[in-house]
């Protein structure tokens, strides 16, 4: 029981900015992460199109929380700009009060959204360097605040292998019913190889409020010229395995993305459509 009461109390703040916001959340998103979807992970590694690009992602997280997603990108003269716009929503939440007590329980809701703008480009033949602006807002029960944050990310790589490093969501705090809660830092590694049809990717990340090491290590196959898989043991307090499938039917995108969470917490599922314009 307390185990899932942490799991309440973490979906319902601003940790709710480290789970997944599409398929690719699921394994080694640092690393492998690529087109309008790095916008969430990794803004080094996003890449757009002369098109303008717009990808929508569906979530279905742990305990109730769902959350939508929405990516928009172009390429431009100065480089890749793109737009993410990601709201996560824990539904009603149950308080109850300590046993025992003949008060009332209470219904309440938690949501957190965040607005990102971002740019990258290249800054030598191989390296590349993204930046993500963020607006977060966070709003549990009747209290509320917001916050401006950012992302830095570097990466360097050639046809075959390639390296990431950066950190995320570096910002102020909010206030919440006059506490501060801090933005869940972290800084993040990755690596990826390519082996024939096979590419491996490796996570490391350091949750710097929670003193914690998370990590992921993927490997992705190319079935068709249409079809992909990939398959990660993933690290986050426990060991837990994720999947996706990507699909790519003349322009259209369809992706799906799965994890077993661990503490009996049930399977996640993200499902992610794309295409031009």
């Amino acid at each position: 029981m307390n185990i899932l009461t942490f799991f309440l109390f973490s979906l319902s703040g601003v940790d709710a900015l480290l789970l997944p916001m599409s398929p690719r959340g699921f394994i080694s998103f640092y690393s492998k992460s690529g087109g309008d979807e790095a916008i969430f992970y990794n803004p080094a590694k996003f890449e757009a199109e002369r098109d303008f690009k717009i990808s929508c992602f569906y979530n279905i997280l742990y305990v109730g929380l769902r959350s939508l997603s929405l990516a928009l990108s172009k390429e431009t003269s100065f480089g890749m700009l793109g737009i993410g716009i990601t709201n996560f929503d824990a539904g009603n939440i149950e308080l109850h009060p300590p046993y025992p007590t003949e008060d009332t329980t209470i219904n309440y809701t938690a949501s957190n959204f965040s607005f990102i703008l971002c740019g990258a480009r290249k800054i030598s033949s191989r390296g590349r360097l993204g930046i993500n602006l963020k607006y977060i807002s966070e709003n549990i029960y009747v209290y509320g605040d917001y916050t401006l944050a950012f992302d830095i990310a570097l990466s360097y790589s050639n046809e075959i292998r390639g390296i990431s490093l950066g950190a995320a969501n570096i910002g102020s705090s909010l206030t919440l019913r006059n506490e501060e809660v801090s933005l869940p830092t972290k800084l993040s590694l990755g690596l990826n190889q390519d082996i024939k049809k096979f590419k491996f990717g490796f996570d490391l990340h350091y949750l710097i409020n929670r003193g914690q090491f998370e990590s992921s290590l993927s490997g992705d196959f190319s079935i068709t010229k249409e079809m992909a898989i990939g398959i990660a043991l993933n690290r986050s307090q426990r060991f837990y395995p994720g999947f996706n499938l990507n699909l790519n039917l003349s322009g259209l995108e369809i992706k799906y993305g799965g994890a077993f969470y661990p503490y009996d917490l049930g399977l996640a599922n993200s499902l992610g459509l794309s295409f031009k314009f």
